[in-house]
């Protein structure tokens, strides 16, 4: 009797085992499939939009964003952001202020150029399900970071579009207690954008006070 208890809870076990392995590679590949393409892209331009809570915050934002390779652009109601791959140009429009920051010190910040690459680097990956939103297919992937601490996630949800395989929107919990709900719209590849896209142009921002932190 107890040789059979324990020959069902092993085979428990392996079920339950080989179940999270098809799940996690299932995730894996419907997001190799998404990188893939993406850098397959000379660029691309979307709406979108930008919810965040915590205990002090509730608050939405709208923007457009550019990215191009590790270039990135975005605007919102009351910031411009770009960056080159090397430096962020922060300029915040009430003030007429423009911080420079180094893009490796401002990695508490999340922009949307990340958001297409987040399960790159330093996460495990698991496929959740498969839901239908307007006429939509979207697959629900979860993230969980590896190096949980020196991450500074909690977790991460995203919606796959499986048409055109594409990142849909992702909530993404912070270990401070944030969560932040960001919906992609109306994505476009290789536009025509801006020679100077991703250069930082004073002359476009009379009178600027820049404050270089690098």
């Amino acid at each position: 009797m107890k040789k059979i208890i324990f020959l069902s809870i092993a085979v428990f076990y392996i079920q339950i085992f080989s179940y999270a392995q098809d799940t996690e590679q299932k995730a894996k590949d419907i997001l190799s499939e998404i990188s893939s393409q993406t850098s397959s892209y000379e660029n691309m331009t979307f709406d979108f939009t930008l919810g965040i809570k915590s205990q002090d915050i509730n608050e939405v934002q709208n923007g457009k964003a550019i990215i191009s390779e590790n270039n990135f652009y975005y605007e919102t109601t009351d910031r411009e952001v770009i960056s080159n791959g090397t430096s962020v140009w922060t300029y915040m429009k009430e003030d007429n202020e423009c911080y420079i920051d180094d893009i490796n010190d401002i990695s508490e910040d999340l922009n949307p150029s990340e958001i297409m690459t987040i399960w790159e680097d330093n996460f495990k990956v698991n496929y959740i399900d498969e839901v239908t939103s307007n006429e939509q297919t979207l697959q629900r992937i979860k993230l969980y970071p590896i190096d949980v601490k020196n991450s500074k996630y909690h977790t991460v949800i995203l919606k796959v579009n499986q048409a055109e395989k594409q990142v849909h929107s992702a909530i993404i919990k912070t270990k401070d207690g944030v969560t932040l709900s960001f919906k992609i719209k109306d994505l476009l590849a290789n536009q025509k954008i801006k020679e100077n896209q991703f250069k930082w142009n004073p002359s476009l921002f009379p009178a600027v006070e820049e404050i270089d932190n690098r």
